[in-house]
């Protein structure tokens, strides 16, 4: 029997993005569906079996969490990603509580969202397996439990006996299961729940329970996926969300997200905080010179060569191009400054392979109660500026200007 293609529902009010994800999904082999309201993505769902709905947050006729409850309220299996152009983090942990599969801020990466995609298909289609199978678990090539209302186990499938020989003998006592008691209560007392998910690590495995109550029969029954890989690929993607990729310092969407909150926790303790700036002088010599590879293993080295002569609680990341933000906590203007020109130096000192001795230009600023996060950015921009205006190979710093009251 042939393979049905996976069907994703793509739900946005933006119809160049619904093409082209429509079009990009399609070459990857999915089924698409496309809807530009909530109320479509709803009728969608009513009129075929989705596996996956990409969901807009912002639709123009309801919330995009609203539209995810209502698909899991026709369709329980379909998982769910959320892509949205402004979140927060109680946004995206509201978003999973809600049964989201995963949540991705705009612009994500492509290879980022196709994974993603991917892991919730195979989540998916794993759930109707299960289903489909549930009267036959010795069918199953997953590990099958069943446990009576003493927490005895009664039934083991081939698969769990194979991986686990001694689960039976262990019983609620084997690493697998041993974390499960409360769990198995809660389902007891509260019928309405009908199912627990479960991660558990052993070794170098991990695996999800899905642990549910079968009243007819009082008993409990847990089905056990192994996820490592798809553990594994989600790691990957992190970094590939979070790190720039010829550096393996943090990015700027990273970068940007921890200067959020050390700025919040700047204001809220009032303690000191300093943003530096800096980029290679005439960087694009180098490139012209010797070529792209030089100019990577430049990157890098500079790289390796920061790290070592900061603090451990400094952050440091890749801007863009040739130019690197550092973060440093607790750290006043004065210390940012002496920071900062002790880098000029060493950087300054140092043999570049090829491209011999380069030098670096820095802009310092230092956060102001007053400040929001755009203007400490622009100031520690300008002070940069300030550097290669002045001959570079040096260190410049601006303090915010004060408003003064002329009456």
């Amino acid at each position: 029997m042939m393979k049905t293609k996976a069907k994703i529902l793509i739900i946005d009010d933006d119809l160049n993005l619904r093409k082209t994800l429509a079009d990009i999904l399609k070459i990857k082999g999915y089924d698409t569906v496309v809807a530009a309201t909530g109320t479509e993505a709803i009728a969608a769902v009513e009129g075929a079996a989705i596996n996956l709905a990409l969901i807009d947050l912002k639709l123009p006729d309801m919330n995009g969490l609203e539209v995810m409850a209502r698909i899991k309220a026709v369709a329980p299996l379909t998982e769910a990603i959320i892509l949205t152009g402004h979140a927060s983090m109680e946004t995206a942990i509201e978003a999973t509580k809600k049964g989201a599969f995963s949540y991705l801020l705009k612009p994500y990466q492509m290879d980022e969202l196709l994974l993603n995609i991917q892991h919730g298909v195979e989540r998916q289609q794993a759930q109707e397996e299960i289903l489909r199978l549930a009267s036959f678990p010795r069918l199953l090539p997953s590990p099958v439990i069943e446990l009576d209302a003493s927490g005895n186990i009664t039934y083991i499938n081939p698969a769990a006996a194979r991986l686990f020989p001694d689960l039976a003998v262990a019983g609620l006592s084997h690493p697998l299961i041993g974390g499960l008691p409360a769990q198995i209560a809660a389902l007891r007392e509260n019928r309405q729940m009908c199912e627990i998910v479960h991660e558990v690590e052993l070794d170098t495995a991990v695996y999800e329970l899905h642990i549910s109550y079968v009243q007819e029969v009082d008993l409990i029954r847990i089905y056990a996926l192994d996820i490592t890989q798809r553990k594994r690929d989600e790691a990957a993607i992190h970094l590939l969300a979070t790190t720039d990729s010829l550096t393996g310092i943090f990015n700027r969407r990273e970068f940007t997200s921890i200067l959020t909150a050390e700025v919040a926790r700047a204001k809220r303790y009032n303690t000191p905080l300093s943003l530096v700036m800096y980029d290679i002088d005439f960087f694009k010599r180098v490139n012209d010179s010797y070529g792209h590879d030089v100019g990577d293993y430049v990157l890098q080295a500079l790289t390796r060569l920061v790290k070592q002569n900061i603090r451990t609680v400094d952050v440091v990341a890749r801007w863009g191009g040739e130019e690197f933000m550092l973060l440093m906590p607790q750290a006043n203007l004065a210390a940012a400054f002496a920071a900062a020109d002790k880098l000029r130096l060493v950087i300054a000192d140092y043999r570049f392979d090829k491209a011999e001795h380069l030098t670096v230009s820095f802009g310092v600023s230092e956060y102001d109660p007053e400040d929001n996060l755009n203007a400490l950015l622009k100031r520690v921009d300008d002070a940069l500026y300030l550097a290669k205006q002045n001959g570079r190979n040096r260190v410049e710093t601006l303090v915010r200007e004060k408003l003064v009251n002329s009456t």
